[in-house]
């Protein structure tokens, strides 16, 4: 039969293997999940529209763009 040091570090090993890869898919759902599209502020969210915002310019005035 085992020696009990042995059992000891038998479950020790264990714990720290299962709690590698509970980090490892906790990693990778947090990665995973937080991977969305990037939109700046002049940008439209996705269902927004055009022309509920009072603050748009009208359709036929020229944009003006900052580099």
């Amino acid at each position: 039969s085992l020696k009990p040091d042995t059992t000891v570090i038998a479950v020790v090993a264990t714990l720290i293997v299962l709690t590698v890869i509970l980090l490892s898919v906790l990693l990778y759902h947090y990665m995973c999940h937080n991977k969305g599209d990037y939109r700046t502020t002049g940008e439209l969210a996705p269902g927004e529209d055009l022309d509920e915002d009072p603050g748009n310019q009208a359709a036929g005035e020229k944009k003006e763009y900052f580099i």
